[in-house]
């Protein structure tokens, strides 16, 4: 009884879990630097989590609740930061579901070949300028973000 218990939590986890290598590149316009980090990313049902493996952080975004780890220890974030972390990883996981009526309704889309440009509706366009997003196979592999303070965040899919 307890093996098929056990049996059913790992078919669930790995029907809404799905984890990703990435390499993320941030650019920062105000000093003029970038930085690389390599992580994981899983997306589940009610969120997703986002670990940097070399720099000992981790992300967890669950049911609109935000927790960021150093060192296994929970830091807390200032509220505005939490709240734009909390709405790029609301973007992240509708880009990863894919829903194209979505997002229609909070981007100008506009398709070329491998690469599709989402220029931000409403709110969202305070802080982003636009997103671009490369596919290859049908499966999103690179995202890079351009936010209003003239940074980017590029982040490759490596699976």
């Amino acid at each position: 009884m307890i093996q098929k218990v056990l049996l059913s939590l790992l078919l669930a986890s790995s029907v809404f879990a799905q984890t990703y290598s990435f390499t993320e590149l941030r650019y920062s316009d105000a000093i003029n630097r970038s930085t690389q980090l390599e992580g994981k990313i899983s997306f589940t049902k009610n969120g997703l989590n986002i670990s940097y493996p070399q720099s000992a952080r981790e992300i967890d975004y669950d049911n609109d609740t935000l927790n960021y780890y150093e060192n296994g220890k929970i830091v807390q974030l200032p509220e505005m930061q939490s709240s734009k972390m909390m709405q790029y990883f609301d973007i992240l996981r509708l880009l990863h579901k894919g829903d194209e009526s979505e997002l229609e309704g909070m981007f100008e889309i506009e398709d070329r070949s491998n690469v599709k440009i989402l220029k931000p509706l409403g709110a969202i366009k305070n802080y982003i300028n636009l997103i671009e997003l490369r596919k290859y196979d049908n499966e999103l592999k690179y995202i890079k973000l351009f936010l209003q303070n003239n940074d980017t965040i590029s982040i490759n899919i490596n699976d």
